[in-house]
C-alpha cells in the first residue's frame, strides 16, 4: 500500500459520502491490520462502520442481520463501545429478537448507566411483548434522564391512555358479569340480602338506596329489615331493564 495513511482515510471518506461502504471498509481492515495502533486508522474505521450499520439498519434499507454484523465489528474492536451495543439492539428489535435487544441494551446501559435512548428503547421491548406496565416503568426512567426526551413523553401518554381504557373495558366487563350474576339470582330466590346486592354494583350508598326505593316503588319489592323481598309477577320487567 504505497498511499500514505492520511490519503487513504481522505479517500475512505470520499468512498463514504458516495455509500460505497464495502470498498470504504476494505481499506480500513487493511489499514487497520497493518497499524492497529493507529488511533487515526481506529477512528476511521469505527466511524465508517457506524455509518455502514446505521444505513443498513435503516426501514428503507431492512438489512438487518448485516447490520448486525457491523456493530458487532465495533464491540469487537472496542468492547466498551455503548453506542455500538445500543444500536446492535436496534437490529435485534428490527429482526423480532426481543430477548437479545433487551440485552443489548442492558449491556449499553451497564457502560453507560444515563444513556437514557436504551431506557426507552427497553421499553419499547415490553411494550411489544404487551406488558404495559413494565414499558410504563422504562419510560419514566428515561424522563428521570432527561424529562424533555420527546419520544419517551408521547411513549408514556400512549401507554397511559392505553392503561386507562383497558381498565376502563375491565371495569365495564366485571360490572356486566355482576349485572348477569344479580339477574340469576333474582331468578331463583324469593329474598335477598340488600349487602349482596350492594357488592354488585359499582356506585356509592346513597345512590344505591335510591335505585332500591325505586325498584320497591315500580315493582312492589318489599324490605323486610337486611332483606329484599322480591315480587315475581314484576319481576320480568325489572330483568328487561337490567339487560
Amino acid at each position: 500500500m504505497t498511499e500514505n495513511i492520511e490519503e487513504l482515510i481522505k479517500k475512505v471518506k470520499e468512498l463514504t459520502k458516495q455509500e460505497r461502504f464495502e470498498e470504504a471498509l476494505e481499506i480500513l481492515e487493511k489499514l487497520f491490520a497493518d497499524k492497529p495502533h493507529s488511533e487515526n486508522v481506529k477512528k476511521s474505521l469505527l466511524e465508517t462502520l457506524f455509518t455502514y450499520g446505521g444505513y443498513l439498519n435503516d426501514e428503507y434499507t431492512l438489512e438487518y442481520e448485516k447490520a448486525k454484523d457491523m456493530f458487532k465489528r465495533i464491540i469487537e474492536i472496542d468492547p466498551t463501545n455503548y453506542r455500538a451495543h445500543y444500536n446492535l439492539g436496534i437490529a435485534n428489535f428490527n429482526l423480532d429478537d426481543l430477548e437479545k435487544a433487551k440485552e443489548c441494551y442492558e449491556e449499553a446501559v451497564r457502560i453507560k448507566p444515563d444513556y437514557h435512548y436504551c431506557f426507552y428503547n427497553i421499553g419499547l421491548v415490553y411494550e411489544r411483548k404487551g406488558n404495559l406496565q413494565e414499558a410504563l416503568r422504562y419510560y419514566e426512567k428515561a424522563l428521570e434522564i432527561d424529562p424533555t426526551f420527546l419520544y419517551a413523553i408521547n411513549a408514556r401518554s400512549y401507554i397511559l391512555s392505553n392503561l386507562d381504557d383497558l381498565k376502563k373495558s375491565s371495569d365495564n366487563s366485571n360490572q356486566q358479569k355482576n349485572i348477569e350474576h344479580l339477574k340469576s339470582l333474582l331468578e331463583v330466590s324469593k329474598r335477598i340480602r340488600i349487602d349482596i346486592i350492594q357488592s354488585l354494583f359499582s356506585i356509592g350508598k346513597e345512590e344505591f338506596f335510591d335505585l332500591l326505593i325505586g325498584w320497591c316503588k315500580k315493582y312492589k319489592f318489599e324490605i323486610d329489615g337486611d332483606f329484599l323481598i322480591i315480587n315475581k309477577e314484576t319481576l320480568p320487567y325489572l330483568l328487561k331493564t337490567l339487560e
